[in-house]
């Protein structure tokens, strides 16, 4: 962990607008104005355990796509995850902890075919793919994996990002794809599916699990051996939000029941990734420049812009999806006393796209201040460039020291 990274370990645990505004007073005091980062390792293994009592047959393989993070993966390892993985390099990371390959699945349809020949090397054997041409390739580099067909989720769902239009077959398409399967020897195990990331709708996991049934089923007429059922990722991290992942359990859950009853003996398994890390993490930035806008008529403040020193080239990718972004002061003034108008907040690039939100009302705020933006843990670490060669936020782990020691048991 190089000079930038801190871990701190609290008896009691505290708010993340306490959290963030101390370390915004630490750097006051340093004379430091470089962003940061505060990731609650707390809540990170709460949502974790969490899952658990949520989805009991459902085994978690963690999407390191979402957040790579070292120091969250190390925590994930120690809580005994399993992870999804889309890369060489990313199962690289993975096995490095020591993760055994079996808990691996290489959860990209479409490979790189040394990627795809490195997984054979280390034994990395549970896979997906979704084409003929993905299934010559396995032939010719790894015909012994055990093999998952994905298919596309034929739901109209609200979603944050798309994914059946890239990946996945239909129905009709997934009985041609056994047969070629079969006659080239290949391990179909299974099937797999992702209804979007960050889905607004319980229901979409509900036809896509009777969906998964067809297609279970036609596995099983033409002999294969169909054990592993993969719901894939799109849970929400907010449990503010709707559905909660109480409300995602309960219709998942009862859609298990009545589709792949335990008796089958079917595995089931997840991919989440936001769900795990989105409001474990908030961020602290510093206002580096600001222009006010009036109103011709009455010389009021009629529109704000300002400047912040972390942006969508960093931790804040994720903002140009233009999802609800949660920020505020770290040091809020009378209420009172503060006007209020719409605002747009730019990142510190020179390019003209590094724009973290458009007309959001936030409190008219002097060059120099703080302001706390919370849920920052989802895709947004992994998404990080260097572009203008901006400095990256020092970043603090905080845990409990109640948590701390049931990780150090676990190692």
């Amino acid at each position: 962990m190089d000079d930038t990274n801190t871990v701190e370990l609290v008896d009691i645990r505290r708010s993340h607008d306490e959290y963030v505004r101390t370390k915004v007073e630490h750097h006051i005091e340093q004379g430091i104005d470089d962003p940061l980062v505060v990731v609650d390792v707390d809540e990170v293994v709460e949502k974790y355990r969490k899952w658990y009592k949520l989805f009991p047959r459902v085994e978690l393989f963690y999407a390191l796509k979402c957040n790579d993070d070292e120091q969250i993966v190390n925590v994930l390892v120690l809580l005994g995850s399993s992870f999804d993985c889309a890369s060489k390099e990313e199962i690289q990371q993975i096995l490095q902890l020591g993760v055994d390959p079996s808990r691996i699945i290489y959860a990209n349809p479409c490979k790189q075919n040394s990627h795809l020949t490195y997984a054979r090397e280390q034994n990395v054997d549970l896979m997906t793919f979704d084409s003929e041409e993905e299934l010559v390739k396995i032939k010719t580099l790894y015909p012994s994996a055990r093999l998952l067909l994905r298919f596309r989720p034929k739901h109209s769902y609200k979603v944050t990002y798309e994914l059946g239009n890239k990946y996945g077959c239909t129905y009709e398409e997934s009985r041609d794809l056994f047969m070629s399967a079969m006659n080239k020897g290949l391990n179909i195990n299974g099937v797999c599916f992702h209804v979007g990331s960050n889905c607004v709708n319980a229901d979409a996991f509900a036809s896509s699990i009777k969906e998964a049934r067809r297609i279970f089923d036609v596995g099983m007429q033409l002999g294969f051996s169909m054990e592993i059922l993969d719901i894939g990722g799109g849970y929400r991290g907010r449990d503010v939000d709707r559905p909660t992942i109480e409300e995602n359990a309960a219709v998942i859950n009862h859609c298990l029941d009545e589709y792949f009853p335990e008796s089958d003996g079917v595995k089931v398994i997840a991919e989440p990734g936001r769900y795990l890390v989105e409001t474990s993490i908030s961020a602290g930035v510093n206002i580096i420049g600001r222009k006010l806008f009036y109103d011709n008529d009455n010389a009021a403040i009629s529109h704000s812009m300002y400047n912040i020193n972390d942006g969508v080239y960093g931790t804040f990718h994720w903002a140009k999806a233009r999802e609800a972004i949660d920020m505020k002061p770290t040091h809020p003034k009378d209420k009172e006393l503060v006007e209020v108008c719409t605002s747009t907040v730019w990142g510190p690039t020179c390019s003209g796209i590094d724009c973290v939100a458009i007309d959001i009302p936030l409190p008219i705020m002097e060059v120099g201040e703080w302001v706390h933006i919370r849920y920052t843990g989802a895709y947004s670490f992994s998404l990080r460039t260097q572009f203008n060669k901006m400095p990256s936020p020092r970043m603090y782990y905080i845990y409990s020291r109640k948590t701390w020691d049931s990780l150090k048991m676990d190692r």
